[in-house]
Order: structure tokens, then C-alpha cells, then sequence
């Protein structure tokens, strides 16, 4: 008996992982890598049809278009099921299906971030690039929106998530990202300050006060 309790709780985390991956797997990973081959594709074409000069200005605006998109699926995954059937369906607590669900959109996010680069890299098309270490400015864009809707999911509600997911990625988009050239500030700056923030985010969704709030059981 104890074997098999250990087996189960050994394999718990894997079924947990693969019960978020079916859920989110439409909204959380297909749309925004589809965002991501959509925006590569435009950028090929647009430098086999202008060239690369007009291509490379081109996705100076269209690049930021995918971390806007990761970071808004990622809010309507982390907003989307209402806390009680969270609970309903699955033995883990709320925490851990949303921190999960954090995990599988932040390795998505990344992964699409570097697939959207090495086309147009490789085509010469990118702004400003500095070789294969920009594939983090895309890739480290949309880690850092998925981990602002992990923390603006506290309110719960779906538009104010959305609402602070879109006002981030603008303060990024037209002010912080065209006045911090180095990459490492550029990136590695927010992406300090949101993982103490998502840290904090993550003590607070543990906290049954949060739990019995969203549950209805506060007034």
C-alpha cells in the first residue's frame, strides 16, 4: 500500500501537468505560436517582395504583436475557469493548477518567442540584431507578459487581467523597449522585478482568505 502510494504521489505532478496541457493547449499554446508563424511568414514574404531594409521596419511593429498575444491568451487561461470548478475538477488546489498552468504557457511563450526569430534572422530581417542572443528580446517579451497575467489574474476577473496585460505590453511596446537598447537591461530588469512579483502572486493564491473571497464566502 505504501508502494502504491508513493507511485501516485510520484506521478501526480506529471498527470496534473498533462490535465492543464489538454486545457490549455487551444487558447494557451496553439493561438499565440500560430501568432508567432503568422507574424515569421509576413516578415518572409514582406522581405522576398520590399526587401530586407523595408522587411526590418516592418517587423519593428509587428514583432511585439506576439508577447500582446501570449500575454492576452495567457489571461483568458489564467481568468477562464471559474475557482470552484478548478477545484471540481482536479484533487490539486488552486494554487498548483494555476502555477502549472503558468509553467506550460511560460515554456510555450518561450519556444514561440525563438521560432518567430530564427526565420527572420536567418533572413536578415530583424531590427537592430545582434545575433542569436536577440531572440530574446521576442522570446523574453512574452515571458514577461504571461508572468504580468499571472499576476493580474488575482483579481479573478478576466477583463481587468486583460485591461493590465494590454497596458503592460503598451509601457513596453512604445517606452521601455525603444529606450533601453541593451538587451540585458531590456529584459533582464522586468524580468527580475515580475518574478518577485509573481512570487508574491504565488503566496497569495495560496492564502485561504483569497480562496474563500473568490469562492463567494466574503461579502
Amino acid at each position: 500500500m505504501d508502494a502504491l502510494d508513493g507511485t501516485g504521489a510520484r506521478s501526480a505532478p506529471w498527470a496534473l501537468l498533462g490535465a492543464q496541457v489538454r486545457r490549455v493547449r487551444v487558447v494557451g499554446i496553439a493561438v499565440p505560436l500560430t501568432t508567432a508563424a503568422l507574424i515569421a511568414l509576413a516578415g518572409s514574404c514582406w522581405a522576398l517582395a520590399a526587401g530586407t531594409a523595408s522587411a526590418s521596419l516592418a517587423m519593428l511593429v509587428l514583432m511585439p504583436l506576439y508577447a500582446a498575444a501570449a500575454g492576452l491568451c495567457a489571461a483568458a487561461v489564467f481568468t477562464g475557469d471559474a475557482l470552484v470548478e478548478l477545484h471540481a475538477s482536479t484533487p490539486a488546489g488552486f494554487r498548483a493548477v494555476q502555477t502549472m498552468r503558468a509553467a506550460v504557457l511560460l515554456v510555450a511563450a518561450a519556444a514561440g518567442g525563438f521560432a518567430l526569430f530564427a526565420p527572420l534572422h536567418l533572413l536578415g530581417v530583424v531590427y537592430n540584431d545582434a545575433g542569436w542572443a536577440s531572440a530574446l528580446s521576442p522570446a523574453g517579451g512574452a515571458v514577461i507578459m504571461v508572468l504580468v497575467a499571472y499576476a493580474a489574474a488575482l483579481a479573478g476577473s478576466g477583463r481587468s487581467a486583460t485591461l493590465v496585460v494590454a497596458l503592460v505590453w503598451l509601457f513596453f511596446a512604445l517606452i521601455w523597449d525603444p529606450n533601453m537598447a541593451p538587451l540585458a537591461l531590456q529584459r533582464g530588469v522586468p524580468l527580475l522585478v515580475l518574478l518577485a512579483v509573481g512570487t508574491c502572486a504565488w503566496h497569495a493564491l495560496g492564502s485561504p482568505e483569497y480562496a474563500w473571497k473568490k469562492l463567494g464566502g466574503a461579502r
